[in-house]
């Protein structure tokens, strides 16, 4: 049965072609390895954030901008080939289509080195443009990251409406690469946060997880903490919930999180209550680990 959304989710965020490389081990600084395996792939968190939504039922859209070049055109055609809405992803005439170089060890661990490209020259104008086009609902969700320049995120916050008895559009913000919080938009509104333990850890300099979920909650409109194999913490106005993850055989942890924040924010349109949306996400986050590459598995709503 296909899902109906009650609201879109809209990503502000990046689009990169990926190299995968797997490696007996990642390598220490000043260390060369052999890798045993490369592949291409799709990724940038934005990308793979808005895919993933689309995928477990909510009407996307995404704002991002690629380079005038192949892999730019592979990229948007893998996005529509998704049901992702593209007619807000800008194209740079001359910065190349963002790559991010992936090395996965035997455990599914990674390293990332990400070159932005055409992402750095995402514009705030861009992004108030779009969200203007697409007249915010109260049902709405805008989904934000730190892979796009932080005149972006600023410009999500002064185009999110205030507020109203029953609440406004939703606005989540993925705090990797780990960066600083942004900051409320004129109306006031922050974001709901999510982070994982050690992003939360090093923007709160609290010395556990759970910590770092209550301080991080105070800065926001709640947080979200991911704990890779041990499920999430969700803390909002004092409360704090732990969410278990189901156990899985981990391949490739390369892009959990965005799966994670894309299947949160396509719960979060359906309207379902924050912890029952997280916990769709721990299940979305441990379903992407099983197969290689940021997009290898997916999960449909059927799937978990």
């Amino acid at each position: 049965m296909k899902l109906l959304p009650a609201g879109r989710v809209v990503v502000i965020g990046s689009v990169n072609t990926d190299r995968i490389l797997r490696c007996p081990v990642l390598p220490a600084p000043g260390e060369t390895v052999l890798a045993t395996d490369a592949t291409r792939g799709f990724g940038g968190k934005g990308a793979n954030q808005a895919v993933t939504a689309a995928r477990m039922g909510a009407a996307t859209h995404l704002v991002a901008k690629v380079g005038r070049d192949a892999e730019g055109e592979a990229a948007l055609a893998d996005l529509r080939g998704a049901n992702v809405e593209t007619g807000a992803v800008h194209t740079h005439p001359d910065a190349p289509t963002g790559q991010a170089i992936v090395l996965v060890d035997p455990a599914g661990e990674n390293s990332i080195v990400v070159v932005p490209g055409a992402n750095a020259h995402l514009t705030a104008d861009e992004v108030g443009t779009a969200l203007a086009r697409l007249h915010l609902l109260p049902v709405d969700v805008v989904l934000t990251s730190n892979e796009v320049p932080a005149a972006c995120v600023r410009a999500v916050a002064a185009a999110l409406p205030a507020a109203g008895p029953r609440g406004g559009t939703r606005w989540l913000h993925d705090t990797a690469p780990a960066g600083a919080l942004p900051d409320p938009g004129p109306t006031g509104r922050r974001p709901l946060v999510v982070a994982n333990a050690v992003e939360a850890r090093q923007l709160t300099g609290a010395a556990d997880a759970e910590a770092a979920a209550r301080a991080l909650a105070r800065q926001g409109e709640g947080a979200v903490v991911t704990l890779g194999g041990a499920g999430a913490l969700v803390a909002v106005g004092g409360a704090l919930t732990r969410l278990p993850a189901p156990t899985v055989r981990v391949v490739d942890t390369t892009g959990a999180g965005d799966v994670f924040c894309g299947a949160l924010a396509a719960g979060l349109a359906r309207l379902a209550d924050l912890p029952a949306a997280a916990a769709t996400a721990v299940a979305a986050g441990a379903f992407a680990v099983t197969a290689p590459g940021a997009r290898g598995a997916l999960p449909r709503p059927a799937d978990l």
